[in-house]
């Protein structure tokens, strides 16, 4: 099993979770990779990514597996598959795994840095302190009240830096629905396109270990 770290940055972070798949997918034909299928009527690319980020959210930490016919060299595949991906969704690592690593079951958090044209109040952090924090947020056109206290893990303020370390995968809280009350609590004019996802995250022994350390 191969997986490739990649970008979505730039315009590419305006393009949907689907047509990623199949920019990535097509990329991996024309790097002449030999991917394995499914069986059945209908087959497809055996292909697996980690939860993706919200449209128009950036990232320089996505992850796509996949799994080869034959055996492939890791650093062979990232130089191939690199000279046929647009820019924005260059792949910086790779790796090379005897089974999939079931990335998108294991993740558990996320790390974003969201930036600010001004100078961000403190008062943000206060926020890790609550026991219940409720915000409204949107499922299937429909507004819902929801509690993140347990779905935030780190809130630091760094000048006009907003780190934040929020939960991912089964239990996730999406980083624009949070930045987006944060707009409208403290008066803050971020962005959806100023949040970039730095680092996804597993947790072992009660800690929390980039996901590329497991796939070292």
């Amino acid at each position: 099993m191969i997986i490739l770290k990649h970008y979505k940055v730039d315009d590419v972070s305006y393009v949907s979770h689907k047509d990623i798949l199949r920019v990535l997918q097509r990329g991996l034909k024309r790097a002449g990779v030999d991917v394995k299928y499914s069986q059945g009527y209908v087959p497809h690319m055996l292909t697996y990514t980690t939860t993706p980020v919200p449209l128009g959210v950036q990232s320089v930490a996505e992850y796509f597996a996949f799994e080869c016919v034959s055996n492939v060299d890791k650093d062979d595949i990232l130089l191939r598959y690199n000279k046929s991906m647009p820019t924005g969704m260059r792949a910086v690592a790779s790796f090379y795994k005897d089974r999939n690593p079931n990335l998108a079951g294991i993740v558990v958090a996320s790390d974003y840095i969201a930036e600010s044209v001004e100078v961000l109040p403190k008062e943000i952090e206060s926020i890790i302190g609550c026991q219940n924090y409720v915000i409204s947020t949107s499922k299937k056109g429909q507004i819902v009240k929801k509690d993140v206290a347990p779905l935030i893990y780190t809130l630091r303020v760094e000048g006009a830096r907003l780190y934040m370390r929020l939960a991912s995968g089964n239990a996730n809280l999406r980083a624009d629905s949070f930045v987006n009350h944060l707009n409208e609590r403290f008066g803050l004019n971020i962005k959806i396109n100023d949040i970039c996802r730095v680092a996804q995250l597993v947790e072992v022994d009660g800690k929390f270990i980039d996901v590329e350390e497991v796939l070292k």
